[in-house]
This record gives structure tokens, C-alpha cells and sequence, in this order.
């Protein structure tokens, strides 16, 4: 399982990870993307990996350690 973070002051809202992975992410009111509780491993490293700005961080929750970027 990961633990998503996505910097409010990073993201540029392209939408590129809700539209790479649309079980992991959505787009806020506020054109921010956020992570999805409970989406697979494999669509929340998709996601992250599509943010052009490397706006979404993801973390192991058993190691404590970044996964992503």
C-alpha cells in the first residue's frame, strides 16, 4: 500500500494523472489533483508518473520510504 501526497503548489492541474489513472486520482473544485483512497499500487505509480511537474510524491506505508519521484 502507498501513502499519496500531491503539492497544492506544484500541481498545474494538466489532469494528466486523473487521465492516466482515473481509479487513483481526480481533479478537486479547486483544479488540484487529489489521490483516491484505496486505489491499486500499480494505477497510483501510473498516475504519479504522468504529472509532468512531479507534483505527486507516493511512499511505502510499511517502509516509511519514497517510492516516487
Amino acid at each position: 500500500m502507498y501513502r499519496v501526497e500531491v503539492d497544492r503548489n506544484l500541481c498545474s492541474s494538466t489532469s494528466n494523472c486523473v487521465e492516466d489513472a482515473p481509479l487513483a486520482f481526480e481533479m478537486g473544485e479547486d483544479g488540484i489533483a487529489r489521490a483516491i483512497s484505496g486505489a491499486a499500487p500499480d494505477e497510483v505509480l501510473r498516475g504519479a508518473q504522468s504529472c509532468p511537474v512531479e507534483a505527486i510524491r507516493v511512499y511505502d506505508i510499511a517502509s516509511g520510504k519514497r517510492v516516487f519521484p
